[in-house]
This record gives structure tokens, sequence and C-alpha cells, in this order.
């Protein structure tokens, strides 16, 4: 039981309290009621209650709050076994008022899952955060100095969280952007690209959510007069599963209850998102021959002139047509020319997605997310020498990285836990050196056993073929 560690905090004596059992009512209260005070956003609040009180299979979860010797709350976290793969862990849920504070209850959650939930399961491989409870809700952290606020669902943290992350042992997996457009540049870039052209040069069609009956899709064991066709949500599920399912941190444990009841409820209650305009501009791309969804977009106005492009996905059969270009440039005038948006923001991209964007729309401002690894025991390099010695006698555990973080850390920036932290000193060039080839030696490690996955299921299915 991680009570009372003794750490001093402000020359006042903290401790962690007993964790909340996820089975016991009256600490999932207490724990939300703790999470309101020391958290900034309105709504957020409401969604953890929701998240508390909603079952989630093949989860472990375990729960922690850290007081002064006041009694009064100064950090929050959770720490929970993914749905799809017990094996992974996130820790999230986190809110802190203090560095040292954040930092305690951190380690005492990533300590929990590397002991598997004291004996629940099996100890955890790899930990990300921070995750609350799911990669379809609100996850990373922005680690940039950028002035401009972020938008609805973006987090929004203090930047000394990065410091409780970096003292806590994780280091950065990826990092994510948002983007700001001028609207009217990046639809002029993206009409020159089309070459003028819509959605029915192939073959396709554009179908708003505000013709079909997204109400009552949030309860369809209430309106049983609801038709396929008009069920908004169902739609939406369905192409997300079959969009992302297999990517990486994608939770395909994730039911369809749970989306409608929790992201879809949370989307129609913030402030920020005009309600109107989320239906007006938000839509699927319909393949008319058959009625099949090939894609959807979900979309809305902030501030009263900003488009946010929250999500938009494709089947992979239609993906090399200009799809994209083509439902984006229709969205893009009808939010100029009726809701009046002189920007656009596209949400949370990796790096890849921010960089087309830019070669069509120009120099954008970025919002920086960042997902992060924990490891458990980094090592300290004096030499290379020393490093080589040690590595002969005792070998280091690599742990899996996700191919998210692979392919951004190669395409941006190294993965150094130091990256966006101010330290006492940088590290020697021979050190620097030296963790870029540890870095590479773990790519190469990561896509070797990938390979081997895929021969090995290549022979299975020649196997079974011959069978």
């Amino acid at each position: 039981m991680l009570t009372n560690l003794g750490y001093t905090i402000n020359e006042q004596r903290e401790h962690i309290s007993t964790p909340l059992p996820l089975s016991a009512v009256y600490n999932k209260s207490q724990f939300v009621s703790q999470f309101v005070s020391l958290h900034r956003e309105s709504t957020q609040p409401t969604l953890v209650s929701q998240l508390l009180t909603t079952a989630f299979p093949n989860v472990f979860s375990e729960y922690w709050i850290i007081y002064d010797d006041h009694n009064r709350p100064v950090a929050c976290a959770g720490a929970n076994t993914v749905m799809s793969d017990t094996s992974v862990g996130y820790v999230g849920l986190f809110e802190a008022k203090n560095e040292k504070a954040g930092t305690i209850v951190l380690k005492a959650a990533t300590e929990w899952l590397r002991q598997g939930g004291v004996r629940q399961f099996e100890p955890v491989r790899q930990i990300l955060g921070p995750v609350n409870l799911t990669t379809w809700l609100q996850y990373r952290l922005r680690v940039d100095t950028d002035q401009t606020p972020s938008m609805s669902f973006e987090p929004k943290h203090p930047e000394f969280y990065q410091a409780c992350f970096a003292q806590a042992g994780f280091v950065k997996a990826a990092d994510y952007y948002s983007t700001f457009f001028h609207i009217d540049n990046i639809i002029n870039g993206y009409v020159n690209y089309t070459r003028g052209e819509g959605l029915d040069s192939i073959g396709l069609g554009m179908q708003f959510w505000n013709t079909l009956d997204f109400a009552a899709s949030l309860s369809p064991e209430r309106h049983p007069e609801l038709t396929p066709q008009d069920n908004v949500s169902k739609r939406v599920y369905d192409l997300s599963i079959e969009l992302f399912r297999g990517k990486e941190l994608f939770d395909e444990g994730f039911t369809r209850q749970n989306h409608r009841q929790i992201v879809l409820n949370d989307m129609i209650s913030r402030s920020q998102v005009d309600n109107a305009s989320l239906l007006d501009l938000s839509s699927f791309i319909v393949d008319p021959q058959n009625g099949e969804d090939v894609g959807y977009m979900a979309c809305w106005v902030e501030d009263n002139d900003t488009l946010v492009l929250k999500t938009v996905g494709f089947v992979p059969r239609v993906r090399k047509s200009k799809v994209f270009a083509f439902a984006l440039v229709d969205i893009m005038r009808r939010a100029r020319d009726v809701w009046g948006c002189t920007k656009v923001v596209c949400a949370l991209m990796n790096e890849n997605s921010v960089s087309i964007s830019e070669h069509v729309g120009g120099k954008s401002v970025r919002h920086v997310y960042r997902l992060y690894m924990h490891r458990p025991t980094p090592s300290v390099v004096h030499s290379e020498r020393s490093h080589q010695h040690q590595h002969q006698q005792q070998p280091t555990e690599i742990p899996a990285l996700p191919e998210a973080s692979l392919q951004a850390a190669a395409a941006a920036t190294s993965l150094n836990s130091a990256e966006g932290i101010t330290t006492a000193s940088p590290p020697s060039p021979s050190e620097e050196s030296l963790q870029k080839r540890q870095q590479d030696m773990r790519f190469q490690m990561y896509w070797n056993q990938q390979r081997q996955k895929v021969l090995a299921q290549r022979s299975r299915g020649r196997a079974m073929a011959r069978l």
C-alpha cells in the first residue's frame, strides 16, 4: 500500500492517500470531488464522473490523491490497464498544484502498474501517459510555449507538468500538432491541388449530419423508429472501428455505448462547441451507388471564426483519390461563407500530416502535444567505454515503442527525456552521439520484431492455404 511516503513538499509533510478502489462508490465520489477542486476545465469533472461509473471490459484501474497537512488535495492521478492489451498501462486523470506533488503521484501510479496492481494482473511491459483511461478521450500533454489558447478537446496544462513527467521517469514517445491556417490560404491551396474538381468527379457525395436524426441516435433505445440511415452515432462508431482497428494505441474494447454516452455527449456538452455548426459542417462521405459510408469529417466552429477539424478518416480504397482534398474544400467554403470563419485549425496531426498541410496552406502556428513513455530505470552513461562494459555485463531491456512514436521521432527529433524541460547541464557531444546510436539500435530492434511478426503471419497463411 502506497501510503505516507514521507516526502517533503514546500516544507510541509505530504502523504499519498490509500488507493481508491473503483468498486467503492464513496471513494469514486471522493476522487471526482478532489479532481474538480484541482482541475481547471469546466466540463472535464463531469466526464471523469462518467468514466468512473462506466464499466470498461478487461480493465484494472486505481486512483490516488495527495493531501497536505491541512487535508487539502494537491495532486491526483489514475492508472489503468488498456482494454485491448493488458500488457500496456496508462497513467492519466492527472492534476497537480505543484511539481513535487505531481511527481510523487505519478511515481505511485507507475509503480502500481509495474507491480501488477499488487498481483491483480501481470506486470505491464509498457506505460504511456497522460491518457485518461482510453485514447478515445483526451490524452497527451501540451508542451509548446505559444500563447494561442488550446481548442476544445485539446489538453491544457501548466508548464511544470512537463517536469513532473520527466522526474517520474517518462520520456517522449511521440509529438502531435494542431496547426492554424488562414481559411482563404488553405482553400486556395487545395483548389489548386484539386484543379477545381469536386467529390462528384470520383463518384462520391457528402451527407451532412443536420439532415439526419443526431439527437435520437444518442439514445436509440428510446427511439425504435430510428432508421439505420439516420443513426449518426452508430455510423460514426462503425467507421471509426473500420478505419483505426489495428492502429497503435487504438482501444477496440471501447463499445458503441461507451462512445455515444461519453464521447458524443461530452462533445455536445462543451460550451466552446457550437452545436448547430457541428451538425451543419460534420458529414459522411458516401458512395451513392451502394449507400456505403467511405469516410467522415467531424468539425465545428469555435470562437465565432475558427473551423476546428477534429476527426477525419476515409476507408483505404478511396484514400488515393484526393477525397480528403475534395471534401475539405467543400467544408471550408461552407464554414467561410455560411459561418463567417476566417481561420482553420487541423487538430492533433502527426508530423507527416502537418508537413502536407503546410505545403498546401503555407506557414502555420503550431501547438505541440506530447505522449510520454515510462522508463523504470533510465541508465546514466558517463562514457562510451563504461557503457560498453555495462552492456556486456548486464543487458538492458528495450521497451517496445509505439509505431507512431517511431515515425514521429524518425521524421522530427530524437527520443530524449530532456526535450522541452530545463535541466542543469546539457549532455556532452560524446554522450549525445552515444544516445543517438542507442536510439537507432532501439528503432532497428523494433522494426526487426515487426518484420518477424509479419513473416510469421505469412508463413501461417501459406500453411493454412496448403491445408
